[in-house]
C-alpha cells in the first residue's frame, strides 16, 4: 500500500424523520420476508447482565443530561428530538464536534428505558461515536457502536444491526485491525443487502474498497468503489465527493497523478458545494500527494500547508498526521533536511498520541529515511527497526486471522474426509457379508447404470452441441456491431481538446475508455447482470451526448424493486436500440429526447425505450450507413430468443408509432420483454 494517503471511510447512521420511517418500513419487509434473519438471538438472562453493564459506559458514551418526557403522564416529544439530530447531523457534516455532541448527549440519556424513542437513541450514539473517533478516541467509539449492535439486537432492529456492524468496520480499521474491519463489513453487508437498503450499501462497498486497498488489491478496491459510486450518483449526491476522493487515492496509486488531480479537484468542488465540508482537509491534503508524487513540490508544500491547518480547525488528527509527514517528505526532497526534521517528529508524536498503527509505521520510514540522508546512520536503523516491527505486527494480525480460517477449515474437511473413510468401510464390510445373495442384483443394477449414464452422456453430449451452437450463433451476432461507433467518438477528442474544453474531454475519454471495458469484458460472456448493461448503456449515452452537443436529452429509470444486479440479461441487449433511437430517430430533429424505462411485473421484465424522433416511415427514407433500423431490432430480436427460448421473436420486441391527432408522427416506443432469470439460473453456462 503506497503511504500518506487520505483515503476516508464512511460510517452509516439514519438522518432524518424519513430515515426512521424508512427504516421501519425495511423492518418489516424484512420480517415478512424471511421471518427472522440469521445472527439475531433472543433476549436471555446474560443479555440483560451486558444491558446493565453497558449502562457504565453512558459516561464515556452517553453522557449526562435532562431525561425528557419521561416523567408520569408526560408524552414523549419524539418530534423534538427528531429535529435536533437533524440539527446534530449539519454540524457533524461541517465539523461542529463540541455542538454535536451538546445535542447527542442528553438524547442518550433520554432514550435509556424509552421505547418510543429508540431509534433516536441508536441515532445519538452513533452520532457521539462519530466525534470520539474524530477526537482520536477509536475505543471510546467501538463501545458505542457495540451498545448500539447490542440494542439493536435484542431489539430486532435490522436496520440499525446492519448501520452499527458499519460503524464498528470503521472502528476496527481505525485500530489496525484489519480482519476485523472485513468480518464487519462483511456483516454489514449481508443486513443492507437482505434490507435492499442501497444508500447503506453504498457506503459500507465503499469502506471494502478502502480495506481492499491496504492489502494491496487495487481491481477489488476499483471494483467496490466503482459500485459505490454508481449508487452514491443517483441516490446520495451529497455521499459522490467523498467516493471521488477515494477514487482519486487510487488513481495515485495507479500513478495517474493528471487525473487524479481532477477527480480530487471535483470531489473538492462537490465537498464546498455542500458547505464547509469537515472533510475537505482529506482532499487538498490528496491534493499535495499527487502534486508531490508528480514533482510539483512548490505546489504540493503550498496544498499540504493548507491541509494541515484546516486539519488542526477541525481537530482532524488523521489528517493532520498524514499533512506532516507529507510535508516532512517534500522538505526532504527540496534538501531542506532542517525544516523536515521537527515536521517528522511532530507527525510521530501525533501518529502516537491518536494511536494510529499505519501513521506511526510511515513516520517511522519517513524519518530513517530523513536520517539517512543527514548522514545519522543509527538514528536511521532505529527508525526502521521501528518501522519493520510495526508492519511485521499488522503483517502478522491480518495473516493469523487467515490462518486461523485456512485451519478450522482444514479441520473441517479433514473430520468430514475420516467419516467418509468410515462409512465406506462399513458398507464394504456389509457388502462382502451379502455377497452371495446379492450377486445377481448387484449385475442387473450394474446393468441399468451403465445404461443410464450411457443415456445421460449422450444427452450432455447434445447439450453441450446446442450450448457451443448458441455461443457461436451469438458470437456471429456481436461481429455484427458497428465500428463506426468508436471511430466517431475518437474523432471527438481532439474536436474537444482544441475547443478548449478540458472537461467534457475528460468526461468523454473516461466515459468511452468504461464503455470499451465493458464491451470487453461482457464479450467474454453469455449473460451479465442487468445492472452491468445498464452501466453500460448510460456510458453510450454520455459518449453520445458529448459527440453531439445540446442535439438530445435522456432520462434513464430503473424501478427499484427491478433488483437488477440479481437478473440475468443477454449483453448488449438495450445499447442497439438506443443507438438506433439516438442514429435514425433524431436525425434532423433540432432537440431530441430520448427516456429509458426499466421495469418489472411479475416474471416478465419491461424495458421501453421511448423518443420524440421523426418515426421509422422518414428515417427509412433518409441514407444510412445501415440498413435503417432492421438490422438493430434483428438482433436484439435473436439475442433474447437464445437467452430465453420460451420467447417467441415476435414477443421479444414490439416496435410502436407515436402520432398526433392529425397522424404526424411523434416518435417511436420499442418494449424489449423476457422472462426474469436470476443470474444463479445462468451461472452454469459460465464464461466462454
Amino acid at each position: 500500500m503506497s503511504r500518506g494517503f487520505c483515503f476516508s471511510l464512511e460510517p452509516v447512521h439514519a438522518g432524518s424523520l424519513e430515515q426512521d420511517v424508512r427504516s421501519i418500513e425495511l423492518n418489516d419487509r424484512c420480517a415478512s420476508r424471511s421471518g427472522w434473519s440469521p445472527g439475531i438471538h433472543l433476549c436471555s438472562v446474560r443479555d440483560t447482565l451486558i444491558i446493565l453493564l453497558f449502562g457504565s459506559l453512558l459516561a464515556g458514551c452517553g453522557g449526562t443530561g435532562p431525561r425528557r418526557g419521561t416523567g408520569p403522564g408526560e408524552p414523549l416529544d419524539t418530534l423534538t428530538y427528531r429535529n435536533e439530530l437533524d440539527r446534530a447531523k449539519d454540524a457533524l457534516r461541517t465539523g461542529r464536534n463540541a455542538e454535536v455532541e451538546r445535542i447527542v448527549r442528553p438524547i442518550v440519556q433520554a432514550a435509556q428505558g424509552a421505547p418510543p424513542l429508540r431509534k433516536q437513541g441508536f441515532h445519538a450514539l452513533s452520532m457521539l461515536g462519530q466525534v470520539l473517533q474524530r477526537r482520536s478516541q477509536p475505543d471510546s467509539a467501538l463501545a458505542c457502536y457495540e451498545q448500539v449492535l447490542l440494542n439493536a439486537e435484542l431489539a430486532r432492529d435490522t436496520f440499525w444491526i446492519g448501520a452499527a456492524w458499519t460503524n464498528i468496520g470503521v472502528a476496527r480499521e481505525i485500530q489496525g485491525d484489519y480482519p476485523g474491519a472485513l468480518q464487519a463489513g462483511l456483516n454489514a453487508l449481508r443486513w443492507k443487502e437482505l434490507l435492499g437498503d442501497s444508500l447503506s450499501i453504498a457506503r459500507v462497498l465503499h469502506n471494502m474498497s478502502v480495506l481492499q486497498w491496504r492489502r494491496d488489491s487495487m481491481d477489488q478496491a476499483l471494483a467496490f468503489l466503482q459500485r459505490s459510486l454508481a449508487i452514491k450518483r443517483q441516490l446520495d449526491p451529497e455521499a459522490v465527493a467523498s467516493g471521488l476522493n477515494g477514487l482519486g487515492v487510487l488513481l495515485i496509486e495507479a500513478g495517474r497523478y493528471d487525473s487524479a488531480l481532477a477527480v480530487l479537484r471535483e470531489s473538492l468542488l462537490l465537498e464546498d458545494s455542500l458547505g464547509e465540508g469537515a472533510d475537505r482537509e482529506m482532499q487538498i491534503s490528496n491534493i499535495g500527494l499527487a502534486y508531490e508524487r508528480a514533482g510539483e513540490l512548490d505546489s504540493a508544500v503550498f496544498h499540504y500547508q493548507q491541509s494541515l491547518r484546516e486539519a488542526r480547525a477541525h481537530g482532524n488528527s488523521e489528517v493532520e498526521v498524514r499533512a506532516l509527514y507529507g510535508l516532512g517528505d517534500v522538505r526532504r526532497a527540496q534538501g531542506r533536511l532542517q525544516e523536515a526534521l521537527p515536521l517528522l517528529d511532530s507527525s510521530l508524536a501525533v501518529a502516537t498520541r491518536i494511536g494510529s498503527l499505519e501513521d506511526m509505521k510511515e513516520a517511522h520510514l519517513s524519518l530513517a529515511t530523513l536520517h539517512e540522508k543527514m548522514a545519522d546512520p543509527e538514528a536511521a536503523l532505529e527508525h526502521f527497526r521501528d518501522y519493520h516491527a510495526l508492519n511485521d505486527s499488522l503483517m502478522n494480525e491480518s495473516t493469523r486471522g487467515e490462518m486461523a480460517e485456512l485451519q478450522l477449515r482444514f479441520d473441517t474437511e479433514h473430520k468430514d474426509r475420516e467419516n467418509a473413510a468410515l462409512r465406506a468401510a462399513e458398507e464394504l464390510a456389509s457388502l462382502r457379508a451379502d455377497r452371495n445373495r446379492w450377486t445377481a442384483i448387484g449385475i442387473g443394477v450394474l446393468a441399468i447404470a451403465i445404461a443410464v449414464s450411457g443415456w445421460a452422456m449422450v444427452q450432455r453430449s447434445r447439450q453441450r452441441a446446442r450450448e457451443r451452437e448458441a455461443e457461436l450463433e451469438q458470437e456471429a451476432l456481436r461481429l455484427q456491431m458497428d465500428p463506426h461507433f468508436l471511430f466517431n467518438a475518437l474523432n471527438t477528442v481532439p474536436g474537444l481538446y482544441a475547443g478548449g474544453d478540458v472537461a467534457t474531454a475528460n468526461d468523454h475519454v473516461a466515459h468511452l475508455s468504461r464503455f470499451l471495458r465493458l464491451v470487453l469484458e461482457t464479450s467474454r460472456r453469455r449473460t451479465i447482470p442487468l445492472q452491468q448493461e445498464i452501466q453500460l448503456v448510460e456510458h453510450y449515452l454520455r459518449i453520445s451526448a458529448n459527440r453531439k452537443p445540446g442535439s438530445f436529452s435522456w432520462e434513464l429509470k430503473v424501478m427499484p424493486y427491478v433488483q437488477a444486479e440479481r437478473i440475468a440479461v443477454p449483453p448488449m441487449l438495450i445499447q442497439p436500440v438506443v443507438e438506433n433511437a439516438i442514429e435514425h430517430g433524431f436525425s434532423g430533429v433540432v432537440h431530441g429526447h430520448l427516456s429509458i424505462l426499466v421495469d418489472r411485473a411479475g416474471g416478465v421484465l419491461h424495458v421501453e425505450v421511448r423518443d420524440n424522433g421523426i418515426g421509422r416511415s422518414a428515417a427509412a427514407k433518409r441514407p444510412s450507413r445501415r440498413n435503417g433500423t432492421s438490422l438493430g431490432m434483428d438482433l436484439v430480436r435473436k439475442r433474447i430468443a437464445l437467452f430465453d427460448r420460451a420467447t417467441s421473436l415476435s414477443e421479444a420486441v414490439q416496435v410502436r408509432d407515436l402520432k398526433d391527432d392529425n397522424g404526424a408522427a411523434q416518435g417511436t416506443v420499442v418494449t424489449l420483454r423476457l422472462r426474469v432469470i436470476p443470474l444463479t439460473e445462468h451461472a452454469a453456462l459460465g464464461d466462454r
